[in-house]
């Protein structure tokens, strides 16, 4: 007998489709879960999950985060839906996350571990993104309305705090800052070991030979991460001996500008390469940097890596068949959000909870750093 060559998705998203046709699946019944689904088809999860997201595209089910999939009515409205005796034994759990904006694949990375945990806890999660502390600030006051039970929030670069999250804190509502954390004010948070970068990323340009080294940082602000960074970078370049001279860092070039500029910083960067031509190699705090340093540098007629080395935080993105064209340091940023939601777990069951998590970071070599491996100088003999 021939074998059907459809995908295994398309094969269990028309079983399902026929058991909802057939009525052996009525309107507002739960389907089998993804554990028999697996187990019946023996089929990994992603297999699944792809059916029924079709399903679920179709308009044939609904998902309820934690409860499971259901069949919905061809007719099915929102006053429908929640008088459904389904519904109605449900007991939702929201909790609300406040990201950054979908720049890069950053804020995806770290949704998506927020968005597994959340999951896997039975959370109902609301997102939305923002540009603003004053958006900042409106989210957190809508989503706590809305009956949010604690939120996550990714706080916007400011030179000030951000009144609500203060606020939050002083009236002891459950939240979470995730990759960044406010300096003197103790709150629960989830970063990575930006120190453990900076310092890491400095070893490793200092293990290819490199003793002047430039920073580039555009970022203002009170919360960003960029001050550990430069701090880890700082610390190892003292440690080791390494010359350190004001006149290489090129910091908070938006000083002057309401928002990041790309002409701006490039124009910055541009300046600051021509008044500093000993420098072998830069080390960008933030990915957008190390782009407009990179740029800059092409059109100064600087060889990447020959003539100048650029070492980013965080992934720009960019690469060819082979390799990242940037070599960078990257934050596990799924464990990031996913750590996020165990933690705003616990402090909602016990408000007294307080505690910072560090996650640690891994460097990645790429072209821009001529794809060298990194060997620690503890690990050399």
């Amino acid at each position: 007998m021939e074998q059907n060559k459809k995908p295994l998705y398309v094969q269990i998203r028309e079983y399902i489709r026929e058991q909802i046709d057939s009525g052996v699946l009525k309107e507002g019944d739960q389907i089998p879960t993804e554990a028999e689904l697996m187990a019946h088809f023996k089929v990994s999860r992603v297999t699944i999950t792809t059916a029924i997201k079709h399903l679920v595209k179709e308009g044939l089910v609904f998902r309820i985060a934690g409860k499971g999939t259901f069949v919905r009515a061809s007719d099915m409205n929102m006053n429908m839906y929640l008088d459904s005796p389904h519904v109605k034994e449900i007991n939702i759990k929201m909790i609300g996350f406040i990201m950054l904006p979908f720049w890069d694949s950053f804020t995806y990375r770290l949704l998506y571990g927020v968005e597994e945990a959340c999951r896997e806890a039975g959370y109902t999660l609301i997102v939305k993104s923002v540009f603003t502390q004053g958006e900042e600030q409106t989210a957190i006051r809508e989503m706590v309305a809305a009956g949010a039970m604690g939120l996550i929030i990714c706080p916007v670069d400011g030179e000030s705090y951000n009144d609500e999250i203060l606020q939050l804190r002083s009236s002891n509502f459950p939240f979470v800052l995730v990759d960044r954390f406010l300096p003197g004010i103790q709150t629960n948070a989830v970063y990575s070991d930006h120190y453990q970068g900076g310092g890491m990323g400095t070893e490793y340009l200092a293990s290819l030979g490199h003793r002047k080294i430039g920073i580039v940082s555009s970022v203002k602000s009170k919360t960003s991460s960029a001050e550990e960074r430069f701090r880890g970078y700082l610390d190892f370049a003292r440690h080791k001996m390494l010359q350190v001279e004001p006149r290489h860092w090129l910091t908070r070039m938006d000083d002057d500008m309401p928002y990041h500029d790309e002409i701006n910083s490039m124009d910055h960067i541009r300046e600051w390469l021509t008044n500093n031509p000993d420098l072998t190699a830069v080390f960008a705090l933030n990915p957008l940097d190390a782009v407009y340093v990179a740029k800059v540098a092409e059109s100064m007629n600087f060889r990447i890596p020959e003539d100048l080395v650029i070492l980013s935080f965080d992934d720009p993105g960019m690469q060819d068949l082979h390799h990242h064209f940037f070599g960078f340091i990257e934050q596990n940023l799924e464990e990031v959000g996913t750590r996020a939601v165990d933690l705003l777990s616990d402090t909602i069951h016990d408000p007294a909870t307080l505690r910072q998590i560090k996650i640690p970071v891994t460097l990645r070599p790429g072209n821009s750093t001529g794809n060298k491996a990194f060997i620690a100088y503890s690990d050399k003999r």
